[in-house]
């Protein structure tokens, strides 16, 4: 501030406003950041893979947040300041410091692998927990040298991010003859832990069940089957697989060029979002961010 002390008039210094917007830009990315941190901290991850999932959360909350509330140069700028401050106020948070969960006294799940590579919640890992300890009991072998154990299926189901795979697929994972895969699958899909496309022969897929994933890909799946209609078969079933993998966070436009052509792309998009399957977050440069829309999420 400055000013005329005899009069007691004060002005503020221009530099003051520009500390001041400083101020306010920080408290709003670190209170975004403690909100993700407050989401994630029963996740059963290691320090490593928690810090990647709170920084990238955080841009994702960000992006949520702002969409049509600031401008872009601003929502830029603030994105480059989460580059300079997470470092800085990370570190002084219980997160960084966090120890995965200690062993339960029932029979302990392993961490998914899905915390540790991914950075998109697509799997509901309480309902996977609880499954491993009550109706997946006595279905796996305890002994962790068994090509089939706890720890390699959960590896299995986070690469395979809900979505459809083949019985090759599987075997080629767990390196066993098809016969042997075949019976474990077919445990698996009495037990309420896979659920299966319908096909014969060549055609036979398998998943992860529905209740098992953040997005309702089931429903999910005849809406975009129907949004797509006229188009292949096949490409309604990888757009589905792709919108599951999403976990129902933003995702940008171009994460899709690496898949199809762009234009492909924007048909896509424009059809999915004519039938209210996806939502426009906000415009970043020449890239849309786009999400699920809340209905096809679970609570």
């Amino acid at each position: 501030m400055v000013g005329d002390k005899s009069t007691g008039v004060w002005k503020r210094d221009p530099q003051d406003c520009g500390t001041q917007a400083e101020k306010l830009d920080r408290a709003l990315v670190t209170g975004l950041m403690l909100e993700v941190i407050l989401e994630t901290s029963n996740l059963p991850v290691d320090p490593q893979t928690l810090r990647h999932l709170v920084k990238t959360r955080l841009k994702d909350s960000l992006a949520d947040n702002l969409a049509g509330r600031v401008t872009l140069d601003r929502f830029r700028h603030l994105l480059g300041q989460v580059d300079i401050w997470f470092p800085l106020y990370y570190p002084l948070t219980s997160a960084a410091s966090a120890k995965a969960p200690a062993a339960s006294r029932v029979q302990a799940v392993p961490a998914p692998a899905a915390a540790r590579v991914s950075s998109r919640r697509v799997l509901r890992v309480d309902r996977l927990r609880a499954w491993f300890q009550e109706e997946g009991r006595g279905l796996l072998p305890h002994r962790p040298h068994r090509k089939v154990n706890q720890d390699r299926l959960w590896e299995f189901l986070d690469r395979t991010q809900g979505g459809w795979f083949r019985l090759l697929a599987f075997t080629r994972h767990f390196g066993m003859d098809r016969k042997t895969a075949w019976e474990y699958l077919r445990r698996f899909l009495q037990a309420g832990l896979l659920r299966h496309n319908g096909g014969r022969s060549a055609a036979v897929r398998y998943a992860l069940e529905t209740r098992f994933l953040v997005v309702r890909a089931d429903v999910l799946e005849s809406e975009v089957e129907v949004a797509l209609s006229g188009l292949s078969p096949g490409l309604a079933v990888q757009v589905s697989t792709w919108l599951i993998a999403t976990g129902g966070e933003a995702f940008g436009e171009k994460e899709w060029h690496g898949r199809l052509e762009p234009s492909r792309c924007r048909q896509l998009i424009t059809r999915l979002k004519s039938a209210g399957l996806l939502e426009e977050v906000c415009q970043v440069g020449e890239s849309r961010m786009l999400r699920l829309g809340p209905r096809w999420l679970r609570k």
